[in-house]
């Protein structure tokens, strides 16, 4: 009888272990779900794991090395500061966006610029402690600490002259995983350090809030326009082309050119010589939905 129990006992536990295997997180997996967390498109090889911790059936950590890079620009008083964090192929955010968002407010960091700028080929660049400090300042952790690790700095040629540099940063982070079936598992918080766990997904969602707000900021002030146009002509814009939108009113009737939403997609227009709608597709990039911002005629 002991025999028979033991055997099906060994028989149920064979049985399964798909459902074992589903339950454990391998370090490609976890790699691959860090380069997709919330609010990131990554390569895989920008993400190394070093340890994965299974807390649970259905939730682990692991510490990992992520390659982070930063756009650097000039300030008022002529020294380097954060401006941007890329987030993606070719797609960068504000890093005021993503402070407000964490509620970190104002940055007070104490970067001191004399004698932190190394000289190339006769052109300034940041010093690898300065970015190494406006970095630790942003992320909130010890700027002296092995958190942050400076890989490269390469001077940007932007449009009108401006001064930039491109800050490539190695950051030690803790990631929290949660296994959701049937979806399986997915990033949910990051830890910097010894600062406090961030929900990620709180943060987007914040994020994408304020840039809902921004995006109907700018369609009312494109809609305002709009009606000193008629008033002035008696038509609207007759077009399906936002370009066309903008030559009409820029700069007669609109003080600054409005192309592109807080996602970095164009904005939408449709209009007659009676009516027009204004769109931003919101943050999930698809028209018609719930999370459009809209902005017609009617409503003025």
């Amino acid at each position: 009888m002991r025999l028979l129990i033991v055997t099906g006992v060994a028989l149920l536990l064979l049985g399964s272990s798909p459902l074992l295997v589903k339950a454990n997180l391998n370090p490609r997996q976890a790699r691959k779900l860090i380069s997709r967390m919330p609010g990131f498109e990554l390569s895989s090889s920008a993400v190394r794991v070093k340890g994965i911790e299974l807390r649970s059936r259905s939730s682990a950590e692991a510490s990992v090395d992520i390659e982070l890079a930063f756009r650097l620009g000039k300030n008022e008083h002529g020294s380097w500061d954060l401006g941007d964090i890329r987030t993606g192929p070719n797609q960068w955010e504000q890093i005021e966006i993503v402070l407000q968002a964490i509620k970190v407010g104002e940055r007070n960091v104490e970067c001191n610029p004399a004698g932190s700028f190394d000289r190339k080929r006769g052109v300034s660049e940041p010093s690898v402690k300065r970015a190494k400090c406006l970095i630790a300042g942003l992320l909130g952790v010890d700027g002296e600490s092995e958190t942050i690790r400076i890989k490269e700095i390469t001077l940007l040629s932007l449009p009108l002259g401006r001064p930039a540099a491109l800050v490539l940063a190695v950051v030690q982070a803790d990631i929290r995983f949660v296994n959701d079936p049937p979806s399986g598992w997915k990033v949910t918080e990051m830890r910097l350090g010894r600062s406090e766990w961030t929900n990620l997904q709180q943060v987007i969602d914040k994020v994408d809030q304020m840039k809902s707000e921004k995006a109907k900021a700018d369609l009312e002030m494109i809609a305002k326009a709009l009606e000193k146009l008629h008033a002035d002509r008696g038509f609207y814009v007759a077009s399906d082309k936002q370009g066309v939108l903008m030559d009409f009113l820029s700069p007669a009737y609109l003080p600054r050119i409005l192309r592109i939403d807080p996602w970095h997609r164009p904005y939408l227009y449709q209009g007659g010589p009676n009516q027009f709608k204004l769109r931003s597709a919101g943050p999930d990039g698809k028209e018609d939905t719930a999370d459009d911002i809209v902005i017609d005629s009617s409503s003025q």
